[in-house]
């Protein structure tokens, strides 16, 4: 998307709106086999409108299509379009990867005469260049609000996805952490009888199950928090490196705080109420 222009939305092509805007970049896709007859290998073919990609009997393939497809610069490759035709063309340049230029981009014309049905989602439009919406089917926006509004609803899916986890995660470590407090308080009934017997009340030894079962979750969470640093600093660092700006470590506190909280009020709930049954029936 070109920064500070236009992203015109297209449902169908529509020759009067290319004339209009003929600076437009309004690519078509479409799907052929490429290669030889007897493997061909079914892949998206892009009619590019760029002038640089626009020539007629050749094609630019990216670097890991042409490994693919075993193809160099100055080869002939075989295409064959949905309508039947087989139409050879030139490779006239082996470059790398760009998601922007596509990984096999033939003439625009090529692709319009053999697949009519081909439709531009999107049509890019140089700042400089109003674009209208006058043709039926088709919307304009900014090339930052449309950049911008695509990001957010990935942000969107990706938080609630995370959310969904986050309290799958939880509410499982909820349960084990009760349980296992549970089965401990339970285990420890000869402890608090000798200490019953010793002189201590219900309740001190409930206060004293809580206050173990406090600082088991505290240490726990603690530890556990800290054994997640190390990974999330290397994600950080590896995303850095990768798109050349500076990433760093973020943790949602509320977040962890709730999870511990939770785990805390769980595990100090059954452990409470798990010593306060057995000291009853002790006592019984």
């Amino acid at each position: 998307m070109q920064q500070g222009g236009t992203a015109g939305r297209a449902r169908h092509p529509h020759p009067a709106f290319e004339r209009r805007d003929p600076v437009g970049k309004a690519a078509l896709p479409t799907r052929a086999f490429v290669g030889k007859a007897e493997s061909p290998v079914v892949m998206d073919v892009l009619g590019s409108r760029d002038a640089k990609w626009d020539k007629p009997g050749q094609a630019v393939v990216g670097t890991r299509t042409a490994k693919d497809l075993n193809l160099e610069e100055g080869r002939w490759v075989p295409v064959r379009f949905g309508d039947g035709a087989t139409v050879t063309l030139r490779v006239s340049a082996v470059l790398p990867d760009d998601p922007a230029r596509g990984d096999f981009v033939v003439a625009r014309d090529l692709v319009r005469a053999h697949d009519p049905a081909a439709l531009t989602d999107d049509i890019f439009v140089p700042a400089g260049i109003k674009a209208t919406n006058a043709v039926p089917g088709t919307a304009t926006h900014d090339a930052l609000e449309y950049a911008l509004a695509d990001y957010n609803t990935d942000a969107e899916l990706t938080d609630s996805l995370a959310t969904m986890l986050i309290v799958i995660s939880v509410g499982y470590s909820v349960i084990a952490v009760a349980n296992s407090m549970a089965m401990a308080a339970h285990g420890r009934r000869r402890d608090y009888e000798v200490m019953k017997t010793a002189g201590g009340t219900v309740r001190q030894l409930v206060l004293l199950a809580a206050g173990e079962t406090a600082l088991l979750v505290v240490i726990g969470a603690a530890l556990g928090v800290l054994v997640t640093l190390p990974p999330l600093a290397g994600m950080a660092s590896g995303l850095s490196q990768a798109t050349s700006t500076d990433v760093s470590l973020h943790l949602n506190a509320p977040v962890i705080v709730a999870a511990i909280l939770g785990t805390l009020l769980a595990a100090v709930a059954a452990g409470v109420l798990v010593t306060s049954r057995t000291l009853r029936k002790q006592t019984a």
